[in-house]
């Protein structure tokens, strides 16, 4: 209005015209942290995100500037409707947190149900294949008719009494699809006990022929408890007493470490290899658990075949495996790579019971690099032609011939990475065919907890194959027998190196 109260007319600013051509040039990053951000959260104004980096829940500016850790990770539930609060779920609890740092707010909340157990089955039955249904790789179910395969189990698992029957039958009707990274499973009840560990001690016995109810050592794993140290044992050995306690004849050795997982433990051994006549000899070892000594036998198995490549190719191949396709498997390649290739001619790599990941194509850019230039320093040796500046590479590369061992215990990820070696004519894939389970797999929480595995991305070879049910055929099949898994010989890897070599120039 103007002075005197009467309405006038004003300029009014059209709006901007959006620019989307462009767009992608004025995208800016606003974390840097490594790991993936979930659970984001915009406040109404704009001015801010709430995240979780799955360890801690977080906010920052929209610019990227003043990122605050409100607390440890947790469930974000939603935002209040000012943006001043998050409101979330974590230890089962729900809390509230101000989004400013201000502090956290539990509020307990403790109800009873009366559940309709029937109705209850049938709610968490129907919602998971509902869901599967609408997200599984293959857009016809493998020609199922899904939902009436789905009411044909849906009258067991409303029938289901325990959750183990329930999962039992679940899993009955996923197996319909026979289709691998499939799999349902119900939150275990809160009281289900978790069993007590047998310690190890990085040995291999059986029991003595000449002293009833003692063990042999066979075996003495490096890096053991029982490998050096001031105390140690060696094949040969006879243990008589565990803890004090002599050995009844038909015990077996590991319940004997039960619960003993870190704990020292007290052998009574004779050493028939002394020249003198053999004595009791005490010996104190601390017990290791299962997992830890699975990674030693691991280690041996590895440096066992590293060592047979070496001997049967007189030094000039190198051996490498990957456990996993996953980021500390791939580390460990990287690290390995040179120490097990330099000053070879060829290497062999193998992903046999590789139970699979997501690195098969950086361990490509590794194998399948081309060389584009190599450099020499002043007054270094011009016959040297891998010397590019190391630093200056994705992954450390390797680009001598070289072949690949797989079989049908190794899954996915590794089944990718050797149909790829077929594919990119890379070198020889030698073994068995691998397993055939190859989709790219997510997971889907339902009102109770109960984890669905939800496979939603199919894998195809170039000329249209499905990965999924086609395992990788190796070029050179070659079974690894029972016989041959006794007697303590590796076919496949002899037959690996053996190929290699005859493609090697004398």
């Amino acid at each position: 209005k103007d002075e005197k109260g009467s309405a006038k007319e004003r300029d009014v600013e059209a709006p901007p015209t959006l620019e989307l051509d462009d767009a992608y040039l004025r995208v800016r990053r606003v974390t840097s942290a490594p790991g993936n951000e979930v659970s984001l959260e915009l406040t109404p104004a704009g001015d801010r995100i709430v995240y979780s980096n799955g360890a801690e829940l977080h906010v920052v500016g929209w610019d990227g500037k003043d990122d605050k850790k409100l607390r440890a990770g947790a469930s974000i539930q939603h935002l209040s409707l000012d943006g001043e609060t998050v409101v979330l779920v974590a230890g089962g609890k729900v809390a509230a947190v101000n989004t400013g740092g201000g502090g956290e707010t539990t509020y307990p909340i403790a109800a009873r149900m009366e559940i309709d157990w029937a109705a209850f089955q049938a709610q968490r039955f129907g919602e998971a294949m509902r869901h599967l249904g609408e997200i599984f790789y293959h857009p016809t179910m493998k020609g199922l008719d899904w939902p009436q395969v789905t009411r044909d189990y849906l009258a067991l698992a409303r029938r289901a009494r325990t959750r183990s029957e329930f999962d039992d039958i679940a899993n009955r009707q996923l197996g319909e699809l026979n289709a691998s990274h499939l799999g349902l499973r119900s939150p275990a009840a809160k009281s289900t006990p978790r069993g007590v560990a047998n310690g190890r001690l990085g040995i291999d016995v059986t029991p003595d022929e000449d002293v009833p109810g003692a063990w042999r050592v066979t075996r003495v794993l490096r890096d053991g408890p029982a490998d050096g140290g001031s105390m140690w044992l060696l094949p040969g050995d006879v243990i008589t007493q565990i803890d004090g306690r002599p050995c009844a004849p038909g015990e077996e050795f590991l319940p004997h470490l039960r619960g003993k997982v870190g704990e020292e433990v007290l052998l009574t051994i004779r050493r028939p290899q002394e020249t003198s006549e053999p004595r009791e000899i005490p010996l104190l070892l601390r017990a290791i658990s299962p997992g830890a000594e699975s990674q030693l036998r691991y280690r041996a198995w590895t440096r066992a075949n590293a060592d047979i490549v070496h001997e049967l190719s007189d030094g000039r191949l190198g051996y490498l495996h990957i456990r996993a396709m996953s980021g500390g498997s791939l580390r460990d390649f990287e690290r390995d790579l040179y120490a097990a290739a330099e000053g070879r001619d060829g290497l062999i790599v193998d992903v046999r019971n590789n139970g699979g990941g997501s690195t098969a194509d950086r361990v490509l850019a590794s194998i399948m690099v081309r060389p584009h230039a190599y450099t020499v320093p002043r007054g270094a040796d011009p016959s040297m032609t891998d010397g590019y500046p190391q630093d200056r590479l994705f992954i450390q590369r390797y680009t001598r011939p070289m072949n690949m061992l797989c079989n049908e215990k190794s899954f996915s990820n590794a089944e990718i990475v050797s149909h790829a070696f077929q594919t990119l004519r890379r070198g020889t894939l030698v073994g068995e065919e691998t397993y055939g389970g190859v989709i790219s797999t997510g997971g889907y929480m339902l009102l109770d907890g109960t984890w669905l595995r939800t496979p939603f991305r199919g894998w195809y070879l170039p000329d249209g194959t499905d990965m999924e049910n086609h395992g990788a055929v190796p070029d050179l099949r070659v079974p690894q027998t029972p016989e041959d898994e006794s007697a303590g010989r590796d076919a496949q890897l002899r037959a690996a190196v053996d190929e290699l070599l005859g493609r090697l120039p004398r």
